[in-house]
């Protein structure tokens, strides 16, 4: 029988280590060259970082004395927000170094005014603020416990505006009212003889609109489809002037029905003679 005889590997000779590689004398040079100009760097950084709000400073006092300052503040876009109020949210004194003025602050001041809707503020150097201002356009007055409001397009009531000075917007009445009031406006307006006798509207339910005319009728819209019921009404009024008589109602809640109620007077005791 043959037999496995086991290998042996012949064991290497261990090589001889060789030592590690010199550096060369221009080589420890540039190291310690690039080390220094770190270090200084360094240094530098440091007194910068410690000196920064002085020499923010005199960088403002140098813009200054070459003529940045705030010389003039320019306004577009302003129809209803008093210059009073603007100037005091703005907080600006001529003279003051153009470049350190805020316009963020700026910003944020501008936008807390009731009237402000949007603004943008720019700095046109050398010497000019400029501010654009897009303001809310009244569209109603909103009916509350004691007083009306006035209201924007999105029902946003617009701080600080006086009431008494639009008393020809229409009066919004009702739970929810404010942010609904743009949309009625909008079906009413399609009928621009009608609308011009109305003089208040009243969310009822939160479902549908009731319309009063300065006349003392009211008009009953349906909650669905109220537009075609409003323009059905203006052409009823055109051919027999409906809204003239002596009514209190129309209602137009049933479709394809006018139902009318009387103007009956209320009738008290009187008085003994």
């Amino acid at each position: 029988m043959r037999r496995l005889i086991g290998w042996t590997k012949p064991q290497q000779q261990p090589q001889p280590r060789s030592a590690p590689p010199r550096l060369s004398l221009w080589k420890k040079i540039k190291i310690g060259f690039w080390s220094l100009v770190m270090i200084a760097a360094a240094s530098t950084i440091g007194v910068a970082m410690t000196d920064r709000g002085k020499l923010g400073n005199d960088l403002l006092a140098i813009s200054a004395n070459a003529g940045l300052v705030l010389d003039d503040i320019q306004v577009q876009g302003r129809a209803h927000t008093p210059q009073a109020t603007l100037l005091a949210a703005l907080n600006l004194q001529l003279g003051t170094p153009i470049l350190d003025i805020d316009l963020r602050q700026l910003h944020r001041n501008i936008s807390q005014i009731g009237w402000v809707e949007d603004a943008t503020v720019e700095r046109r150097l050398p010497s000019t603020i400029y501010i654009t201002l897009r303001e809310r356009v009244p569209i109603a007055l909103l009916q509350t416990n004691d007083q009306h409001k006035l209201i924007d397009h999105s029902g946003a009531i617009i701080d600080g505006a006086d009431p008494s000075h639009f008393t020809h917007l229409t009066v919004v009445a009702g739970k929810n009212a404010a942010p609904k009031a743009a949309a009625i406006l909008a079906i009413l307006k399609t009928e621009p003889e009608l609308f011009s006798e109305v003089w208040a509207v009243s969310y009822r339910s939160q479902r549908r609109w009731d319309v009063h005319l300065k006349n003392g009728m009211e008009v009953r819209l349906p909650e669905i489809d109220p537009v075609t019921a409003w323009s059905r009404l203006a052409v009823i009024d055109r051919k027999k002037a409906i809204t003239n008589r002596d009514l209190a109602v129309i209602d137009l809640r049933v479709p394809q029905q006018l139902i009318v109620e009387p103007n009956i007077p209320v009738r008290g005791k009187g008085s003994r003679t």
